[in-house]
């Protein structure tokens, strides 16, 4: 069984006989492929397929070999369906932490107004946590019936990351890894900002007052990185870039809605929150759950518009 938390998950009944023996019959043809190529004729054992053709059936994006969602297992799609909920705090959320201005308070805190931590918003009434990040993991083919045309990778159009009152205005900012960025400062004092990228080129620039700059990642990011503020310390937002458009960042209110999934195959999610990035405990619907990084994996029927309530309890935080 994989790691993580599990819904609607498929059987595992005739694993063995279904996957490892066709993978492991694979391999000896394979090596009697390889054999016997060596004393053919050139242009009989270049018509062989080479091991590399046939292992890329079962090969995942990480290299790891074991059959991915979207190849190895043989399963096809069956439709399209939505995945919908929410994030909900259980327990008493804290109440949020005052920040310490140290500069141009006139513009960062104008008429002394405090200015609060956003690693954890918790709406008063419904418990809701806003700048949860939940998004698609598994391996899908970039084209139908794998990904929906309105999912599919390669999106141009901008998207904006502006600063205001020495705030970010997106503190969680999810979008397509060939998106550009537009970086905007709205404040009439400049602002340095640094993105701490992983899998793309790190960002440190400073940008003057109502000017903006473009930065074009070109990668997936496996996890949100932070953004910073080195003229004022205290800014920070979160930034995630995905190769398609299976992601969202929860509502005020902590809602979330990801609609044109592929139906009828498992797909893996996973589930991010600054405050305690990925939550080794959570609850799914009421039933308690250790979800293992943030994993979740769940099944949707054609059709479907599936809802779920994801609690995380106040030990993750």
């Amino acid at each position: 069984m994989k790691s993580g938390l599990k819904r609607m998950a498929k059987p595992n009944e005739g694993l063995w006989s279904s996957s490892i023996v066709p993978m492991l019959a694979v391999g000896a043809m394979l090596l009697l492929v390889v054999g016997c190529a060596r004393h053919l004729p050139p242009d009989v054992a270049a018509d062989l397929p080479s091991a590399m053709q046939i292992r890329a059936g079962f090969a995942t994006a990480d290299g790891s070999g074991q059959a991915s969602d979207s190849g190895g297992s043989g399963a096809e799609p069956t439709g399209w369906a939505t995945l919908r909920g929410r994030f909900i705090f259980d327990g008493t959320p804290p109440s949020p932490a005052a920040l310490s201005i140290t500069r141009d308070n006139d513009i960062c805190a104008p008429g002394g107004k405090p200015v609060y931590s956003q690693s954890l918003v918790v709406d008063p009434n419904s418990k809701g946590i806003k700048n949860c990040v939940i998004f698609l993991t598994s391996s899908l083919k970039p084209e139908e019936p794998w990904t929906h045309p309105s999912m599919q990778p390669g999106k141009t159009d901008e998207v904006l990351f502006d600063q205001k009152e020495c705030v970010f205005l997106s503190h969680v900012l999810a979008m397509q890894s060939s998106q550009p960025l537009r970086i905007k400062n709205s404040d009439s004092v400049g602002h340095n900002t640094n993105l701490s990228a992983k899998a793309n080129p790190k960002f440190d620039q400073t940008i003057p007052s109502g000017e903006s700059l473009i930065y074009q990642p070109s990668a997936e990011e496996r996890e949100p990185f932070p953004v910073k503020c080195a003229i004022h310390p205290w800014m920070e937002a979160w930034m995630i870039m995905r190769d398609n458009s299976y992601y969202c960042v929860s509502q005020d209110d902590g809602s979330f809605v990801i609609e044109n999934l592929p139906a009828g195959i498992e797909l893996e999610f996973r589930v991010w929150q600054e405050a305690c990035k990925f939550p080794k405990t959570v609850s799914i619907d009421g039933a308690g759950e250790s979800g293992g990084k943030g994993k979740l994996t769940i099944t949707l029927q054609s059709g479907a518009d599936e809802t779920m309530n994801i609690t995380l309890p106040s030990s993750v935080f």
